[in-house]
């Protein structure tokens, strides 16, 4: 995703001259842009407590497990 938001600033900056003329329309990119980034943020936090909470599930499980067995 973050190869992605690369580009779109890429594409953004060589429309920049065109932009100029459209303050609105570049205001409104540009905060398109910092949502983007945001959520960008937000998924990649989420994955990770996703991935901490599975393990610890994993860890349960196996412990469980090898509690049954003795």
């Amino acid at each position: 995703m973050k190869e992605k938001l690369v580009e779109f600033r890429e594409r953004i900056s060589a429309l920049s001259p065109e932009l100029e003329r459209i303050p609105e329309a570049k205001q409104l990119i540009e905060e398109m842009l910092q949502e983007m980034n945001e959520l960008h943020r937000q998924n990649h936090a989420l994955r990770n407590r996703i991935l901490k909470s599975s393990s610890k599930e994993s860890r349960m499980s196996s412990k469980l497990r090898d509690a049954l067995y003795e």
